[in-house]
């Protein structure tokens, strides 16, 4: 912990399982704190035996990474990252629970998702594949494949999200009219797109010549369209869906395309991929157009996705940001390095809260903490915050397996949490975190802020005001305020050759109570620290390490 440049030295080893392209991959190649192995194809033991080699792991949806794989990869594997959108092939509780950073690009194939959602669209209503093969057979036959036009059709978009908005502009610009069911859309953004936004889904069912697909797969979502929901669509109605198979019961479709109740289908994605048994039959119906997962299937894409999903591990492996971790407590888009001093004010003040708890006696049952935040900078980022100070609480005890993915989970674990709470005579301070933590032998408040926007400093102490370093190995001194004693902790500490980076002092009153904050360039041996604990007027010597 007190080994300030060790990051600098440290090498990084990523596992890439899947394809990326080249480009990426010479990123890592030529990153200096990287070495990178290509293992294209592992799956079940064999990736659980080697992947405790590894800090970060790179996928696509080829590779499995479940509870048991995290299981092993607990205590070494920092970052699974997903190059893609989906997370299927993640267990990102058991990841969670191990500690370990996930990852994937939610918007980077919004485009070629929407783009391969309009091809489909256009292909199914002018049957471009079946007369393209046809053609290819030697015939000139036109008459089976008459189509239909978009212009002055209903599209019914279900799921108004990135893709779904992508579509809804290209739709327009065809002549289409567009309706969408999304219940977390506001109504102003719709209208602003020109898109009519429906109340309960069964009305866009109704009303809607194609139907297209751009909601996530959920437990909600699972089978979104059944038996009962294609009954009660249009009669004729023709399905797109490049968001997930599972959207859709594939068996209804088969049956509903044989009674001509829907009348054509685009497919890109399906419940079981490569596809089999029955959704082979499915995509082997003449009015079903069907592609093998290819919404992302660009140049362009894939340049993207493998560029950004190399930068953010590198960037997440050095600490210099947390881009689309899942399971991280950060907003989305909120501005890691904004928040981050912050964090590390947090973290550094349940640290020494806690090692300065630590003897004997010390047992977190019974334990209570309370947070306050004061401050604009502060109120915004409430939960990164919290994380961070249970980080910090945990870390002296669990050591640093504790990170900032499980610290709430390994919180829940041993019964501890934060309460937040309002503390009043903070008012010196535009931005402080306060942290009071009250145990079966006493109390102790402990108050930090930032110098200059980055440094930290610890400015209160119980009820003593202070300015002090949180850094490295320090000596925190209760002792009576009597001249002298400063004097004689300086020469012991320079008898034992130990050099003062810094010392600073807070009393309650005159001739009250001291405490003294010595920040050291190396550790104190046991024997100083006894020598320390010995001397008049002293009453008590912790040396913690932040």
């Amino acid at each position: 912990m007190c080994d300030l440049g060790s990051r600098d030295k440290m090498v990084h080893r990523v596992l890439v399982t899947d394809e990326i392209l080249e480009s990426g991959l010479q990123v890592l190649k030529d990153a200096p704190d990287v070495e990178v192995e290509v293992r294209l194809g592992l799956q079940g033991g064999e990736i659980k035996g080697v992947i405790a080699d590894y800090d970060a792991i790179i996928t696509r949806s080829g590779t499995a990474l479940d509870e048991e794989f995290f299981k092993a990869a607990a205590g070494h594997l920092k970052i699974a990252a997903r190059a893609g959108v989906g997370l299927d092939n993640i267990d990102v509780l058991a990841a969670t629970t191990a500690g370990v950073m996930v990852m994937n690009i939610p918007e980077v194939n919004a485009l070629a998702a929407a783009e391969h959602a309009m091809a489909l669209l256009l292909s199914l209503c002018r049957k471009v594949p079946q007369s393209n093969a046809s053609l290819r057979s030697g015939n000139w036959n036109r008459q089976p494949f008459m189509g239909i036009q978009l212009a002055g059709k209903t599209l019914g978009i279900i799921g108004l999200g990135r893709v779904g908005r992508l579509v809804a502009v290209r739709a327009l610009a065809f002549g289409m009219n567009v309706i969408s069911f999304d219940p977390y859309i506001p109504v102003e953004m719709a209208d602003s797109m020109r898109v009519e936004l429906v109340e309960e889904m069964d009305e866009l069912l109704a009303r809607a010549d194609f139907i297209s697909l751009h909601t996530q797969l959920t437990d909600e979502t699972n089978r979104l369209l059944g038996e009962a929901e294609i009954a009660r669509m249009k009669p004729g109605v023709r399905i797109i869906n490049t968001a997930r198979g599972a959207l859709i019961d594939e068996a209804a479709l088969l049956k509903a395309l044989v009674t001509g109740q829907v009348a054509g289908a685009g497919l890109d994605v399906y419940s079981v991929e490569p596809v089999s048994g029955q959704t082979g039959d499915l995509i082997r119906h003449p009015a079903v157009v069907a592609t093998p997962h290819l919404g992302a299937s660009t140049y362009e894409t894939q340049e993207d996705v493998s560029m950004r999903i190399v930068q953010q591990v590198l960037d997440a492996l050095r600490g210099t940001g947390y881009h689309n971790v899942v399971n991280l407590p950060f907003a989305e888009n909120e501005d890691y390095r904004e928040v981050a001093p912050y964090m590390l004010l947090a973290e550094k003040i349940g640290s020494l809260h806690m090692q300065l708890e630590l003897g004997k006696d010390f047992s977190l049952s019974g334990m209570h903490v309370e947070v306050a935040y004061r401050g604009e900078d502060l109120k915004q980022h409430t939960k990164p915050l919290a994380v961070a100070l249970l980080k910090g609480l945990l870390t002296p005890i669990l050591g640093d397996s504790v990170n900032y993915v499980n610290a709430p989970k390994l919180a829940q674990m041993h019964g501890l949490s934060l309460h937040q709470t309002v503390f009043p005579g903070m008012e010196d301070y535009a931005n402080v975190i306060v942290c009071r933590v009250a145990t079966k032998t006493g109390k102790r408040l402990l108050a930090g802020t930032l110098l200059t926007r980055s440094q930290p400093r610890i400015v209160r102490l119980d009820d003593i005001p202070m300015d002090a370093l949180p850094s490295g190995f320090v000596l925190v001194i209760k002792s009576k305020d009597t001249p002298g004693v400063i004097g004689k902790v300086a020469s012991h500490l320079g008898s034992a050759g130990l050099n003062i980076a810094e010392y600073r002092v807070g009393r309650d009153r005159p001739g009250g109570t001291n405490f003294s904050f010595v920040n050291l360039d190396s550790e104190a041996p046991q024997q100083v620290l006894e020598e320390l604990r010995a001397l008049p007027l002293v009453v008590e010597v912790k040396q913690v390490c932040l």
